[in-house]
């Protein structure tokens, strides 16, 4: 999930704005903030002030089956995005034309559940709202800040860089969600032909703007979980953690960690309460949707472990370029990226900067950062979540995260 933050704009100098590489190539296709708030945040609140009059709530059988058909819906074009992400990684000719099949049906689909998207916000926002009230986060009696508030929809794709010759996350450019297949393409080769860098254009699950960017082809779990993994990060900004999210790759990485552990336990906590069961647990919805597995694709799935082999794929690319050996590398990417397309993981691309990408969340099998096990270790010692949380939002650097650690694995053994 990629946090958008006002914070990361106040570096910009007064007297010259110097373009980034991702920023010059991306000129055309550059997602604008200020138009989406403009088309989002106003009606978002008309709506809600609507339906606080009694005689336009709905009822709570009324909230279900919208919840239900809502999702139902979902589910359709979920599978219908599946045979898109198919279709982009066979990149041949039977291929474009299935993607220009799918995508008409997918915009009648789309089209025929926005009409309830409104409703289904509120009812999402609600569910989370009381959550946070129950675990007494950020919460001053029923009243929630910052308040929850969601828009489902495609959030912008974003593309990021890395240089060649290692695995580091430098910059990030959100993109216009309806960018076309050749239009990405072609920006990752000029960051590549121009600049030598590394780039990766990629779907996110959800962006921390105001009201929230949530991607609305996730299941009901899922969409809760990226709702308040966005969620989190809006609380952050308010707090050392999420103020301090750039000042490190270590403690950008620990926002995003604690992000995904915190969206678990709001997010599975509200699926609850809309009547899910909370076992067994599903992946998290915000995943790009690249790496999740198509089981008709795939003759054996219990006989392919993805986490182990991407791992070990990353491990063996961070081999490859400390010897400088650039091109073996990308060569041995490419090939574990046919290989994990064979078993049903459609990855377009996998490069350096899908590394350094979903590096940053150190849970993903991309990623070889501690800070996941870190994270969770300190989850374990903390007695109950909202202490967890508090503690956590209080941390300004990645050692003061690890003193933290040390001090309370040392109460722990007295």
């Amino acid at each position: 999930m990629l946090t958008v933050l006002i914070l990361a704009f106040l570096g910009l100098g007064a007297d010259t704005v110097r373009l980034n590489p991702a920023q010059q190539v991306s000129l055309p296709y550059r997602y604008s903030l200020v138009q989406w708030e403009a088309a989002n945040l106003l009606s978002k609140w008309i709506h809600r002030v609507a339906k606080a009059f009694p005689w336009s709530s709905l009822s709570a059988e009324e909230k279900r089956s919208v919840l239900e058909e809502y999702f139902r819906l979902g589910e359709e074009i979920r599978a219908l995005n599946a045979q898109l992400e198919e279709a982009s990684a066979q990149a041949n000719e039977a291929g474009t034309t299935s993607l220009v099949r799918l995508g008409t049906e997918l915009t009648r689909l789309k089209s025929n559940r926005n009409g309830l998207r409104n409703d289904v916000e509120e009812v999402l926002e609600a569910t989370i709202s009381a959550v946070l009230v129950e675990v007494d986060i950020s919460s001053w009696g029923e009243i929630v800040f910052p308040p929850v508030d969601i828009r489902l929809g495609e959030p912008p794709k974003v593309l990021v860089t890395s240089p060649r010759d290692r695995i580091i996350r430098e910059d990030d450019v959100l993109l216009d969600p309806g960018l076309s297949m050749l239009q990405i393409e072609g920006l990752e080769d000029s960051l590549e032909e121009d600049w030598d860098l590394a780039g990766l254009v990629t779907g996110i699950g959800g962006v921390a703007t105001y009201p929230s960017s949530i991607i609305d082809t996730a299941p009901l779990r899922g969409t809760l979980r990226i709702a308040a993994h966005e969620w989190v990060h809006q609380y952050l900004v308010f707090h050392p953690l999420g103020r301090r999210i750039y000042s490190s790759p270590e403690m950008r990485t620990l926002n995003e960690t604690f992000s995904d552990i915190a969206e678990r336990e709001i997010g599975d906590r509200a699926f609850e309460l809309l009547g899910g069961t909370p076992d067994p647990p599903l992946p998290r919805g915000g995943e790009a949707p690249e790496v999740v597995p198509q089981e008709d694709n795939r003759e054996d799935p219990d006989e392919f472990d993805f986490a182990k082999e991407m791992r070990k794929t990353r491990q063996h690319v961070d081999q490859l370029l400390a010897d400088g050996a650039i091109q073996q590398a990308e060569t041995y990417m490419e090939e574990r990226r046919m290989l994990f397309v064979d078993q049903g993981f459609n990855i377009r691309k996998l490069n350096q900067a899908y590394f350094a990408f979903h590096g940053t969340y150190a849970e993903s099998p991309a990623s070889i950062s501690p800070i996941g096990d870190q994270l969770n270790d300190l989850r374990d010692l903390i007695p109950d979540f909202k202490t967890f949380v508090t503690t956590m939002s209080r941390i300004s650097s990645y050692p003061e995260f690890l003193d933290t650690l040390e001090r309370l694995n040392a109460e722990s053994e007295r």
